[in-house]
């Protein structure tokens, strides 16, 4: 039998039990290595009420959280979050895309919100399949490590999320239904929402009745049958909308947008010190810290003096502006206040607008 110096058999078995309760951990910290709970059973073999016991003690001492527990049980509900959130998303562009709604869709941009949301999806994803395929191995490898307290916390907190979730999206349901409301937009995005938060519900409330160690059939089918899901949703979602290049094409317009807006400033802060239009945009540059040029030919966008007070800008767009630009709006607002095509609303190719600066000019009393 195995004996360790400062703990020693007593001839009263009571008194044995309490020097071996209170001296257990002493007894640990003799080996480089937490005693496994055969080793145990021998330490504590001079203490028979001891012995029932001393695999649950060592299991304790085991199941305290290391480092490396706490940031990747984090890591991986922070990536079940992400997830969640940008699937929900995902699911709310197709609807949009098949749904469209001319009342909300107006200022809608699709293409922003897809770059976003594949993004998180594309990477996010195999994080959190990986990570958590590690943990399930860990806990395979330490069945104790299932009563890990920062485990519990994190999957019921994950619990109780997706379960308000849930209710908040039927009692939304039901009051929209009651209210009328109930189009098939709206519906679609209550199911989109539902089923996420079902399936992150179900699978936890698995993961946190089942054996230590133990992954069941239920929980493999439903992470598999997520991940293609996850999939087919990514693949598709870059046929909703544009392509990298045409990403860029978009891009490189809205900057033309801006640099006509600094054009325009440009020639306007020159007519209000020389009370005249300049000939060039060189001529405006004397007294405008820089004049933009077109970002990806890097030529001078075109310039004509039409009259004394009026003038036009001219621009080669890739592209037609999207629906939300198209508009006609007072600029500026104030005196001799007139409508003018604003340059969001440009057309593909080149495209030239008109103006003046009447405005500026006082009006006579």
């Amino acid at each position: 039998m195995e004996r360790v110096e400062g703990v020693e058999p007593s001839s009263q078995p009571w008194k044995g039990r309490i020097i071996a309760a209170i001296r257990y951990p002493q007894v640990v910290a003799h080996y480089s290595r937490r005693p496994s709970p055969d080793q145990a059973l021998i330490i504590l073999s001079p203490f028979p009420i001891l012995l029932y016991n001393a695999s649950t003690m060592t299991d304790t001492l085991h199941a305290k959280s290391t480092p490396r527990d706490v940031f990747l049980y984090l890591l991986v509900t922070v990536a079940l979050y992400a997830i969640a959130v940008s699937a929900i998303s995902l699911l709310f562009q197709y609807v949009n895309t098949f749904f469209p709604d001319p009342l909300t869709d107006y200022y809608y941009s699709l293409n922003d919100t897809l770059r976003r949301v594949l993004s998180i999806l594309i990477i996010v994803t195999p994080v959190y399949a990986w990570v958590l395929h590690f943990l399930n191995k860990d806990l395979l490898a330490h069945p104790e490590k299932h009563t890990l307290g920062i485990r519990r916390w994190l999957v019921h907190l994950t619990l109780f999320i997706s379960g308000v979730t849930i209710m908040i999206d039927l009692v939304t349901l039901v009051y929209n239904f009651l209210g009328g409301d109930l189009t098939a937009r709206f519906f679609l995005k209550i199911v989109a929402v539902l089923l996420v938060a079902a399936a992150v519900f179900t699978y936890y409330i698995w993961d946190i009745r089942r054996d230590a160690g133990a992954i069941t059939k239920h929980m493999r089918l439903l992470g598999a049958a997520s991940l293609v899901v996850i999939a087919g949703l990514v693949v598709g979602g870059f046929f909703l909308g544009d392509s990298p290049s045409e990403a860029r094409a978009r891009r490189l317009d809205d900057r033309r947008v801006q640099d006509l807006w600094s054009v325009q400033s440009a020639v306007e802060s020159y007519w209000g010190v020389k009370k005249e239009l300049p000939e060039t945009l060189g001529q405006a540059a004397e007294l405008y810290s820089s004049i933009p040029k077109d970002p990806e030919t890097s030529a001078a966008y075109e310039y004509r003096v039409v009259s004394e007070t009026d003038y036009e800008l001219c621009a080669a767009f890739t592209n037609k502006a999207e629906a939300y630009g198209v508009m006609a709006r007072p600029y500026p607002t104030g005196i001799n206040e007139a409508f003018v095509r604003d340059f969001s609303s440009h057309v593909q190719g080149r495209d030239c607008f008109e103006r003046s600066v009447t405005y500026l000019i006082p009006e006579k009393k």
